[in-house]
């Protein structure tokens, strides 16, 4: 019998072709450049799992390395409502403070 809910192990892998509990926010840096920041789910819900993940690519220059580092505390761990909580400025923020991949 099959279901139509993620396994746990695909919610829990970042893969950047979309298959992974993630969401998606496009925002602008303070230099003007478009960024993509997606939020991952990589160790599970649970009040002793870990804070999110962010990886961010610049839409601007694909060629660029890739950024990541984690949410701040007390954000959500569900990647959707982690999107909405986080507002432009402080996905810039993560982005200042984030290193490459």
């Amino acid at each position: 019998m099959a279901t139509k809910e993620r396994s746990l192990l695909k919610k829990l892998l970042y893969r950047f072709d979309g298959a992974a509990d993630s969401k998606k926010v496009k925002f602008t840096s303070a230099a003007g450049q478009e960024w993509q920041a997606e939020l991952c789910l990589h160790s599970g819900t649970n009040p002793q799992s870990p804070r999110l993940m962010v990886m961010f690519r610049n839409r601007s220059r694909p060629h660029d390395r890739h950024r990541y580092t984690l949410v701040p505390p007390g954000t959500s761990k569900v990647p959707a409502e982690a999107a909405k909580e986080l507002s432009e400025d402080a996905l810039r923020q993560l982005l200042a403070s984030s290193v490459e991949v």
